[in-house]
């Protein structure tokens, strides 16, 4: 009978509040729920005791989740709040070596104790029941008071889900001055928790379902889509919920208003850094969200490989990559939601105030306290402007620039190019930047140069580091595109020149010197055979340094000044050296074939390069190096070297032959 259970029988006054709560860590179990469903609908018991149940109904989800309803809309909220945020904060310990011990250690001790109760008669002496920690392995129990089996604990991810629905229950409740101070403590628990189950959508539609709750909607409600993850959704009529019994009546200061606003902001901005750097794909090709590749694909659909599946269609077709569009769309309409305009996004990028204060504060007093995360303010700009280029819709975006938005861009998100940590970043981040790159490009121009030269080398120098070090082959030839484009367009001829030597002499990355040189030939081409592009700045004003004088690439100085760069002999580098070295050689092979086959750039340009005592010398020296080096084992155990030793052969071959035709 109802009157017997013991749940309805030791109900206060019967007992005090802390000898009810001892009774429910021994007698609660999912047959249970329905009765503590019906006694939690008592206010003032709620009240009391609801903190501590949060921990013993976690582990009874799914049929627990109306109960922990009940918790967050009828106990102390403040209580409430503080007890999850702390297991908020176990959830991301629990996976730890420590945290599995100890996990561990407790099974162990219900198991032994589950063991005793099966042996010893009701009648006997009882055995102490477990202790609140042990409650963690719940036991279903029959009538007799014998324990079954124990259950199936449920995942990290429905408890952190569950949890952030009591979160998105119990913030609105708390009536107080400041309770940015309550919201600021709750977010950085979650952060942290989100940190360690975004791979899991489930995790992020309940993250964006929490924001929302307190971002609410200035847009009319969408149509209902299929999902394919089971959220945890508020109804709209939600149950009432009892007042703040500490409440602080008065309404609330502006500052106040908007640091709450902002923590949100920077919630979701970080929460965006977040979801964006855990997407992986068992394609090379899908990176992230792709944009850089899209961004190229609409552009140039020309270059598309006829028979092969696009990008777009990729992320049409498949849909774990149409669900990453989704999710991006709804942490879009939540930033502006907040408030979180492209505008602040492309401040917050381009001012290091917003991004890295000198101190974090727990507990900030203002707006300005609270940081924005860069990755995840650029996600977020970019989505707009992804928005209005591949799904047509109807966004401002910023005027953008090369100088100094891109570069500023650049210099907050990626390393000094001396740490030689650019392009280690996460391939989220770096598909970002040069989707930026390349659409401000492509849209605006390359605009006005920066002043300081330094500027615009600082920022090649980290595209060209990109495009050398990125695991990601698509990211590297975006990254090459971008830089090539950038350095062709500068009106300074001298600068693009001596940024080309200086990649020659000091860049220890082979494939970015066999870039150099191919950036020299290029602006070689296009000096000698081709009319300035459309977007370079020497198409609408003459060269600041050689306004009067011809291009220096149509003289012999451009190569003759690399002459010592070019010519790299091979005679004493090792096997190891010599396999790393055959990009750039191929690459000075290449130029040397141009200026051997053209009479008009052998005649302007490379007269020196082609000498018989410089260019054919280097010729026959690489001939030697090569025929030794195909004599090694090692040769012979890569099929890959093998073909890519072919290569280099068969172009040296035709340099020679050209050579002898030529200048012999």
């Amino acid at each position: 009978m109802a009157d017997d259970n013991p749940l309805l029988k030791a109900l206060p006054p019967a007992v005090d509040y802390l000898s009810y709560l001892t009774i429910l860590e021994y007698n609660l179990n999912a047959e249970q729920l329905p009765i503590l469903h019906q006694v939690l609908q008592d206010t003032t018991l709620t009240a009391n005791i609801g903190w501590d149940l949060v921990h013993l109904l976690l582990p009874l989800l799914p049929e627990s989740q109306t109960c922990l309803q009940d918790v967050a809309r009828l106990g102390n909220p403040r209580e409430v709040v503080l007890k999850v945020t702390e297991l908020l904060e176990g959830l991301t310990t629990a996976d730890t070596d420590e945290g599995q011990k100890e996990n561990e250690e407790q099974e162990e001790e219900v198991r032994n104790y589950a063991e005793q109760v099966a042996k010893t008669p009701a009648e006997e002496s009882p055995v102490p029941r477990p202790t609140p920690s042990q409650c963690d392995v719940p036991m279903a129990v029959s009538s007799q008071g014998a324990q079954t089996k124990p259950r199936e604990p449920p995942s990290k991810v429905s408890q952190f889900c569950a949890l952030l629905e009591m979160l998105a229950i119990l913030h609105p409740r708390i009536k107080t001055r400041y309770p940015s101070r309550f919201l600021s403590t709750s977010l950085q628990s979650v952060l942290p928790a989100y940190a360690t189950f975004l791979v899991d959508d489930l995790a992020t539609e309940a993250m964006l379902t929490f924001i929302k709750a307190f971002a609410g909607s200035k847009r009319p409600r969408l149509p209902p889509r299929k999902s394919s993850t089971q959220v945890l959704v508020q109804p709209e009529q939600a149950l009432a919920s009892a007042p703040d019994p500490e409440a602080n009546a008065g309404p609330l200061a502006p500052e106040e208003i908007a640091l709450q606003q902002r923590l949100l902001q920077s919630f979701l901005t970080f929460a965006a850094e977040g979801y964006t750097s855990s997407l992986h794909s068992d394609e090379d090709e899908v990176v992230a969200m792709s944009w850089s590749s899209r961004l190229q694909e609409h552009l140039h659909p020309d270059k598309s490989i006829p028979g092969r599946r696009t990008m777009r269609e990729a992320f049409e077709e498949d849909e774990n990559l149409h669900r990453r569009d989704s999710i991006m769309g709804q942490m879009l309409a939540l930033a502006r939601d907040l408030n979180l305009q492209p505008f602040d996004l492309l401040k917050a990028l381009t001012e290091t105030e917003s991004l890295t204060p000198s101190n974090i504060i727990d507990l900030p007093s203002s707006p300005s306290d609270v940081p924005l995360s860069g990755p995840g303010c650029l996600h977020l700009l970019n989505a707009t402007i992804a928005s209005t280029i591949f799904f047509h819709a109807r966004s401002t975006i910023p005027r953008l620039s090369i100088f100094p938005t891109f570069s500023s861009t650049l210099s907050n998100l990626l390393g000094e190019p001396s740490s030689g940590n650019v392009g280690s970043e996460s391939l989220a981040l770096i598909d970002s930047l040069l989707f930026l790159g390349s659409y401000t490009f492509e849209t605006f121009g390359f605009g006005e140069p920066p002043d300081d030269d330094a500027i615009f080398t600082n920022a090649l120098q980290r595209l060209s580091l990109l495009s050398a070090n990125t695991p990601s082959a698509p990211l590297r030839y975006h990254a090459h595109v971008l830089t090539s484009q950038l350095l062709h367009a500068h009106p300074n001829e001298s600068l693009r020149l001596s940024f080309i030597k200086d990649t020659l002499q000091h860049c220890p990355y082979e494939n970015l010197k066999a870039s150099a040189v191919g950036w020299l030939k290029d602006e070689i081409l296009a000096a000698n055979t081709a009319p300035p592009s459309p977007n370079s700045a020497s198409s609408e004003r003459k060269d600041q340094n050689n306004s009067a004088k011809s291009s220096i690439f149509t003289t012999p100085s451009c190569v003759v000044t690399l002459v010592h760069q070019l010519l790299v002999y091979s005679r004493n580098l090792s096997d190891e050296e010599f396999l790393a070295h055959r990009p750039f050689f191929l690459a000075a092979l290449n130029l040397h074939y141009l200026l051997l086959t053209s009479a008009t750039l052998r005649e302007t340009v490379g007269v020196d390069f082609v000498d018989e005592k410089l260019g054919y010398a280097w010729l026959v020296e690489m001939d030697n190096r090569l025929g030794r080096f195909k004599q090694e084992e090692k040769y012979k155990a890569e099929e890959g070297d093998e073909a890519a030793t072919a290569l280099l052969e068969g172009v040296l071959a035709m340099c020679k032959e050209k050579h002898t035709e030529v200048c012999l």
